[in-house]
């Protein structure tokens, strides 16, 4: 974080609270002093050079758990490290642990006005409720995924879904049907480590993936290039490898197939489809949506597109043109299984290089979860779902077709603030209504709002067009307003504003270490909160937080614990401030 940026965090309006002011004031000595920076610049051709004789120990077992899924608490480390490297990474590959029940779906039917023979209030009673029946569906799964990245069984499959999920996006603003976006979720979770010709064969028949990019419009004789354009500019070869004669023709070879009208499906229509030859990427043939798959995945760009990909994801930088043609060439050696390659990555010792380790920005949804996961406290997995979306993340909402930035994209002036303020709302200090605006409930368009209005319905998908040759739009105006959630989520905020209660106890987990003093509860609460090392910088304000609070209430060093609720809340204040500091925003 550069001096400007620190100059406008200290004009926001949105520190309010003591603790928050106190939180400030660290940050920002934090922000300009700290040797490690957010997003600092890589340098990974000379980086990977250095890289030294590999050693499995704490800090790479954290770096691996943060990497690979959403944190780790202490006594997860211990358990990676009394085996082997190579035997924790099959681990991971495995899952720890047999998930649970998956997540049960009764595709929903939407009323159509026919079937009340001119019934205009029963149709609008019918409409209601399945309104309700759409919100509820994909709120109830939103917070049923968030809980299984919390829960970490399986955290390699679930980082793994969530990557897929910003990589072939699909919003419920645009699909409009929320069964539609729980099929394609569960799509992820059954091809998270598979291979990714199969994934690939099965988007472009995914009924999400057809209605958000218009592939219902691509018929014989009338082609509609949007899925085409994006299968080969964002999920196979990137932008330069094609031409648009390419995209024509691709988009004939996918003609056919479509979804039912409640999009809870996807067929193929014969007389839809355009049987005739066609000329892709220098071959000619009758081809179909699976040989389109299998003539891009044979482009020398395929593995490079997909192996960039997935090294920055996980490594939060750059790979260079060595690395990324090593792991491309493993990509096809493997043929395409995603399994394979993330062996080789996280055995790498060049994943664990000093310039990788804790440089790397978390995004909401790992912020939040990872928070969730140290502090071991149990939240509604709906309204982390929430707090996430409100820091720029919203699960089943991405901005556009191409997902989410990622990298120091996530961190402005307002959400690095929000994001200690949402850590404080799960500890306790920092009250629901100063941290989940109204506007994030109940603030839409009605007949084009995401779950309100006309129930999903909307305009046609953001970065879709509509006909052959036509570019993808922009999002209007309209669309960028925040989605209304519907009465249940304004409920879940009264409700849990009310009986939301941290089930944590600070001065108990500090009294069972043994830990007394200033210096040692700070080194203890670090290691538990933070997925990387504190820096001097901040060790020293935190130092200077709890002389002043051990002050203010006339104890001496190792005394604190002798104040009994007031010793608690401190330690809280303590947590808060820890979790707002720049160290706990990497991993």
């Amino acid at each position: 974080m550069t001096a400007p940026i620190v100059a406008k965090l200290a004009d926001s309006d949105r520190v309010r609270t003591r603790t928050a002011m106190k939180l400030h004031t660290i940050l920002l000595a934090s922000l300009v002093l700290a040797p490690s920076g957010l997003g600092r610049p890589q340098e990974p051709a000379a980086a990977e050079q250095r890289a030294s004789a590999f050693e499995w120990g704490p800090r790479q077992a954290e770096h691996l758990f943060n990497r690979a899924g959403f944190g780790a608490r202490p006594n997860e480390i211990g358990y990676a490290l009394r085996m082997p490297h190579t035997d924790f990474v099959e681990q991971l590959l495995k899952g720890f642990a047999e998930g649970g029940d998956p997540f049960f779906v009764e595709p929903l039917a939407r009323p159509a006005r026919r079937e009340f023979e001119g019934d205009e209030d029963a149709y609008r009673k019918a409409l209601e409720r399945y309104r309700r029946e759409e919100r509820a569906l994909l709120v109830g799964y939103s917070g049923w995924w968030v809980d299984q990245m919390i829960d970490g069984k399986d955290p390699l499959r679930e980082k793994m879904v969530l990557f897929w999920h910003g990589y072939f996006t699909s919003s419920a603003r645009d699909v409009k049907s929320a069964t539609a976006m729980v099929r394609q979720n569960e799509l992820f979770h059954r091809h998270a480590l598979g291979n990714f010709r199969e994934l690939l064969r099965a988007i472009v028949r995914d009924p999400a993936m057809i209605e958000y990019l218009d592939n219902n419009q691509n018929r014989k004789g009338n082609p509609n290039e949007n899925l085409a354009r994006e299968i080969m500019e964002l999920f196979t070869l990137g932008e330069g490898h094609y031409t648009e004669d390419d995209i024509k023709e691709g988009a004939r070879a996918l003609t056919g197939w479509r979804t039912n009208d409640d999009k809870t499906d996807a067929y193929f229509v014969s007389r839809q489809h355009d049987s005739g030859v066609k000329t892709i990427l220098g071959r000619k043939g009758k081809f179909d949506a699976d040989d389109f798959v299998d003539i891009l995945l044979d482009q020398p760009a395929c593995p490079r597109w997909i192996a960039r990909r997935l090294l920055a994801y996980f490594e939060g930088a750059e790979p260079s043109e060595e690395r990324l043609a090593e792991y491309a060439a493993c990509l096809r050696a493997e043929r395409f299984e995603v399994a394979p390659f993330l062996r080789k990555l996280f055995l790498d010792p060049r994943f664990y290089r000093d310039e990788i380790l804790g440089e790397r920005i978390s995004s909401p949804v790992e912020y939040l979860v990872g928070t969730t996961r140290r502090l071991g406290v149990e939240v509604p997995a709906q309204l982390l779902w929430l707090a996430a979306g409100q820091l720029g993340q919203r699960l089943f909402d991405p901005p556009n077709v191409k997902g989410w930035e990622g990298g120091e994209a996530w961190i402005t002036t307002s959400t690095l603030l929000a994001r200690g303020n949402m850590a404080g709302m799960l500890i306790g200090v920092v009250k629901f209504e100063d941290v989940l605006k109204d506007e994030s409930f109940d603030v839409g368009d009605g007949e084009d709002s995401m779950m309100g209005g006309d129930a999903m319905s909307g305009d046609s998908p953001s970065g879709a067009a509509t006909g052959a040759g036509t570019a993808r739009p922009k999002r209007d105006a309209k669309r960028e307003a925040k989605p209304d959630l519907g009465p249940e989520m304004g409920a879940l905020k009264r409700l849990t504003g009310e009986f939301y209660y941290p089930r944590i106890n600070l001065s108990a987990r500090a009294t069972r270490l043994g830990v007394s003093r200033d210096g040692a509860l700070i080194e203890a609460l670090c290691d538990e909160l933070l997925p990387v090392p504190l820096s001097e910088t901040s060790r020293i304000a935190l130092l200077d937080f709890l002389r002043a609070e051990r002050g203010a209430l006339m104890l001496e060093d190792g005394k604190l614990l002798s104040a009994g609720a007031k010793a608690e809340d401190v330690l809280r204040r303590l947590a808060h401030l820890i979790l707002s500091l720049p160290e706990a925003q990497l991993g």
